[in-house]
């Protein structure tokens, strides 16, 4: 197996970056190998081990220490902190992580082990209590944790009341030359890709709909933005934020609308069948709410237009009208 990055996807298949994950289980566990081979050798050939830190540090820890004593312990790792170069610098770079990386580039830093955590965890401090008015991504990244743990709370509006602050937070970031959303990873450096999280937003906009219907108007503004940055998307990721879009459209009774941008997602999409199948499960399957009538005869013929193009997935159209079909005859 070829380096992992940093930024790269885990090789253990959870789902988040490399960095925030087994990084720092293979260094702990590399940490442990070490003491263990230098206990073998008495130290006599390692002396070096005797003074590497045999703990994880934490942020509250780090915390704990004045803002002196972290510059002063910066210094003695090898790193030349000014504050004035500091607070120029959070102006170039988007996370504390990235800051710290850049100084183990031009100095000489000499924290090994476990130490090497210091670094990264002294940029975040450092960041919180000189530049608090500059959103890093740490910030964002726990903003988006925060979401999550609302999400398990079973609190929707409130994790998408606070994603969209997010949201707001990231578009700031994002440059013309961002076509999509693999291009803006760049610009974010925390726990989760930035396209998982994008698509939970919009997944979790339609459950926060369905309690506060608000949240489809805030679905279909978000849906619409995402397209118009990162309209070189994969596809399949645009195709799913038209059609939502459209559905949003039906929510909030705005039935005329969604026609519109059902008809224009099919002409983007001919070949697609979850087009065709959307619109008619609006008539159908999925009504968003009981002013939408139910019409068999309109989903039916939504379901058949897409038997006319050569799309990619006839049988999950098939299936849609046999569902229709019987449906219809126990209900006669």
């Amino acid at each position: 197996m070829g380096k992992i990055g940093r930024n790269d996807p885990c090789p253990c298949g959870s789902g988040k970056k490399y960095k925030k994950c087994c990084l720092n289980k293979l260094k702990k566990n590399d940490f442990i190998n070490q003491l263990q081979l230098s206990s073998e050798e008495n130290f006599e050939n390692t002396p070096k081990y005797r003074v590497m830190r045999a703990v994880h540090w934490s942020l509250e820890e780090v915390r704990a220490f004045s803002t002196e004593q972290i510059i002063q312990k910066l210094q003695d790792f090898g790193v030349d902190f000014r504050e004035e170069q500091f607070l120029e610098d959070v102006k170039k770079f988007y996370s504390a992580s990235d800051l710290a990386d850049y100084w183990g580039e031009i100095y000489p830093v000499t924290a090994e082990g476990l130490d090497e955590d210091f670094i990264w965890m002294a940029a975040i401090v450092l960041w919180e209590r000189l530049a608090p008015q500059v959103v890093n991504s740490e910030q964002i990244d726990d903003m988006m944790q925060r979401g999550y743990d609302l999400l398990e709370e079973e609190k929707v509006v409130e994790a998408c009341t606070l994603w969209l602050k997010v949201w707001e937070f990231l578009k700031g970031r994002f440059s013309p030359d961002m076509k999509s959303i693999e291009d803006a990873e760049q610009v974010f450096s925390g726990t989760e890709f930035l396209l998982n999280w994008c698509q939970d937003l919009e997944m979790m906009l339609e459950k926060a709909g369905k309690e506060d219907i608000s949240f489809f108007e805030k679905r279909i503004e978000y849906c619409r933005e995402f397209c118009t940055y990162f309209s070189e998307s994969d596809s399949l990721i645009i195709h799913n934020m038209r059609r939502d879009e459209a559905e949003s459209y039906f929510a909030i009774g705005m039935l005329e609308r969604g026609e519109m941008a059902f008809q224009a997602l099919i002409e983007e999409f001919p070949n697609s069948a979850w087009g065709y199948i959307g619109w008619g499960d609006m008539y159908y399957l999925s009504r968003m709410n009981d002013k939408i009538p139910l019409d068999y005869e309109k989903a039916k013929r939504l379901y058949q237009m897409a038997l006319t193009k050569n799309i990619d997935d006839k049988g999950a159209v098939l299936e849609r009208l046999r569902e229709l079909e019987r449906e219809r005859r126990e209900n006669d």
